[in-house]
């Protein structure tokens, strides 16, 4: 047992008595990304997984029920096929890869060299399987419930933001806060100083990348949620994004700088895309706006690009610049060792999500987790209510590619945001199949629909 253990198990109990499903229950869990509910053995189980089997066994009920309470087929949740696929093709090579490259040279999750032997299934083989199917599962569960909403995302990766800023005055101002409680994971090593010394901020995250990751992610889903809600709620999104902003900027992390600037990138394409193709109109206080920023940015832009190319000078010269490079290239050294099959769930650790993704699951398990996000982007961005769950997937991604190799992911805004994402896809899919209209819980014959089931039609 753990600190975390008994707020664990009292929100799974919320989440089970909660009328509005186990979603709410899912994002308090993935608020604590290096939080353990339980350390079994050298395994530490974090919060969000431990909540995540509540929604793996409401997936396995209602496959009992023949689908539903009506029992009548449903229609397939989007990116389903390639999730259910992505979990069998990883499960197999992790069981293969050791029969056929028996002590080949891996890079452990610890950063120590390891080696595949034949017939030998690892723990950390078994955490990762367990947990892509639980993540799987949580996809599954969301994507059917009635309640998924992108407010889900927002609560993990919000809330998260908040308990940093809550650590991070208790390290400045001395103010109350449970200090390693909600940080409790021995599988992470905690990294809070720069190589001479001087202190970092790192919240409640194992490291300032971490935190810096977070933070972007935050700032993504605040701005574009901003204007679908009002009141109390819009302050507190805004204030929300300034924690996030004020937090990423001093956490000294040159992962926020990168992905950062890679987001601004994707907002702006995105932004002209949706202009040209909708053959839209500029307002006179847009232009205004657009010819300020223009001007402003004779003066701006020279000192922001002196201030990237330093910060970037810098982390090239460094030693982690170094450490993470070597381990992509061994990663993908072991990506061609094993002619693009992979070692396995578990079995190699590079320094970005791609390396690793491609070491571990092979070019096809790779394949499959874009064909996933991609459908699930693409099939749900016309639903503009679950926008603010896409942005977040998307930053998130972009973060991971910096420096998040672990398709595990312990916070759980990515598995989060992909079932957001396919309910919203799921959602506009009865709709669109003729005899068919969405209801609460999935799809059901068109003739005879009443009152509450038209309004339970999505408008986008």
């Amino acid at each position: 047992m753990t600190s975390l253990t008994v707020v664990t198990v009292a929100v799974v109990v919320y989440g089970v008595l909660n009328r509005r499903g186990y979603g709410r229950a899912l994002a308090l869990g993935g608020a604590t990304p290096v939080g353990a509910a339980v350390v079994v053995g050298a395994v530490a189980v974090p919060t969000f997984y431990a909540v995540a089997i509540g929604a793996l066994v409401g997936v396995g009920l209602r496959l009992l029920q023949g689908g539903g309470r009506d029992g009548r087929d449903r229609v397939p949740v989007p990116g389903s096929r390639a999730l259910v696929l992505l979990v069998v093709v990883g499960v197999l090579v992790t069981l293969v890869a050791p029969l056929l490259f028996d002590g080949l040279e891996v890079e452990g999750p610890s950063g120590l060299d390891e080696y595949l032997v034949a017939g030998v299934v690892t723990k950390s083989n078994i955490a990762q399987i367990v947990y892509l199917v639980l993540s799987v599962g949580v996809v599954a569960y969301l994507a059917r419930s009635r309640w998924t909403g992108p407010q889900i995302v927002g609560t993990a990766t919000c809330l998260a933001t908040l308990l940093s800023f809550g650590a991070y005055l208790h390290t400045t101002a001395g103010l109350p806060f449970p200090e390693g409680f909600f940080d409790n994971s021995p599988n992470f090593a905690f990294i809070q100083t720069l190589p001479g010394g001087a202190p970092r901020v790192r919240g409640i995250f194992s490291e300032p990348s971490g935190l810096a990751a977070s933070c972007l992610v935050t700032l993504a889903y605040c701005c574009s949620r901003l204007h679908q809600v009002m009141g109390i709620r819009r302050v507190g999104l805004v204030a929300t994004a300034g924690i996030a902003l004020y937090l990423g900027a001093i956490s000294t992390s040159t992962s926020f700088l990168v992905a950062g600037m890679a987001l601004l990138a994707v907002a702006a394409c995105v932004a002209t895309l949706s202009f040209v193709l909708r053959r839209g109109a500029v307002s006179r206080v847009a232009v205004t706006w657009l010819c300020a920023a223009a001007l402003a940015a004779l003066w701006v832009l020279p000192t922001v690009a002196n201030f990237v190319g330093q910060q970037l000078a810098d982390k090239v010269t460094s030693s982690s610049y170094a450490e993470r490079s070597n381990a992509d290239s061994e990663s993908y050294r072991v990506l061609l060792d094993t002619f693009g099959l992979g070692t396995g769930l578990g079995s190699n650790r590079g320094s970005s999500f791609i390396s690793t993704l491609l070491s571990t699951v092979g070019v096809v398990g790779a394949l499959l987790f874009a064909s996933a996000v991609v459908v699930l982007v693409r099939r749900s961005w016309p639903a503009r209510h679950s926008r603010p769950a896409a942005w977040a997937l998307i930053t998130l991604l972009l973060c991971k590619v910096v420096s998040g190799p672990d398709l595990s992911d312990s916070g759980g805004v990515l598995w989060l945001s992909l079932g957001v994402l396919a309910h919203a896809a799921l959602r506009l899919e009865t709709v669109r199949r003729p005899g068919v209209v969405a209801t609460a819980g999935g799809a059901t014959p068109r003739a005879g629909v009443s009152g509450p089931a038209r309004q339970a039609l999505p408008s986008s």
